[in-house]
């Protein structure tokens, strides 16, 4: 039987991870994952004084950890105590991918399992950093993303005279990369598109129709 104060871990990437039960909310138990890891199982008191986890890596970046979660945790989580709720934080209501986003509220309403999948996910081998000459200014996307996005666009550069169907092509493989696009992206890709079909002879507003026809970002 899950209580306020249970202090649970599970393993990501070779570590434990500590969680704690802080409360409850509409029923559904708010949990707060520690930025506390150890090699071994640890005590309960791994939480004393930790920080909040935050998502540096995986999506959505610059997430703290703080769920609301339903239920009771899967065999995965193991209790390893209980402690009396004393965070040596705040506890965040929002937070914001980059500065480029909106606010997304907190707690993040979620399965128990989330929080083991995310932190597995972001402790992983990250992909080498890319810098986009292009869209210098598209600091979180992911880097492979990010180098597939620069050379679609650089490919259809390349296309001289610039066509429609050169133009299609570069969309539809944007498209496969449309969830790292946000909607300044969008407006920024859709701009440095129309800007090279037209300086390579091709109609900008008919270029504009063609990517409206056919981008999913």
């Amino acid at each position: 039987m899950v209580a306020v104060g249970d202090v649970f871990a599970f393993t990501a990437a070779r570590k434990w991870v500590a969680c704690q039960v802080i409360g409850t909310i509409n029923n559904y138990w708010q949990v707060v994952v520690f930025d506390a890891l150890s090699t071994k199982r640890p005590s309960a008191s791994i939480v004393n004084k930790a920080p909040i986890y935050v998502l540096r890596h995986t999506r959505p970046k610059n997430e703290p950890l703080y769920l609301a979660c339903p239920g009771d945790p899967p065999a995965r989580f193991e209790r390893i105590g209980r402690r009396p709720v004393a965070l040596a934080f705040t506890l965040p209501k929002t937070f914001r991918t980059s500065p480029r986003a909106g606010e997304d509220s907190l707690p993040v309403w979620a399965q128990w399992i989330y929080a083991a999948d995310q932190v597995k996910d972001d402790l992983a081998k990250q992909p080498t950093p890319f810098h986009s000459k292009l869209f210098p200014t598209w600091k979180a996307v992911d880097p492979r993303a990010l180098r597939a996005i620069d050379a679609a666009v650089t490919r259809f550069a390349a296309a001289k005279p610039a066509t429609e169907a050169a133009l299609r092509k570069a969309v539809v493989a944007t498209n496969r990369h449309q969830g790292e696009i946000d909607t300044i992206g969008a407006e920024e890709l859709f701009e440095k598109l129309c800007s090279i079909a037209k300086r390579n002879g091709l109609d900008p507003d008919r270029a504009a129709a063609v990517i409206d026809a056919r981008r999913e970002w």
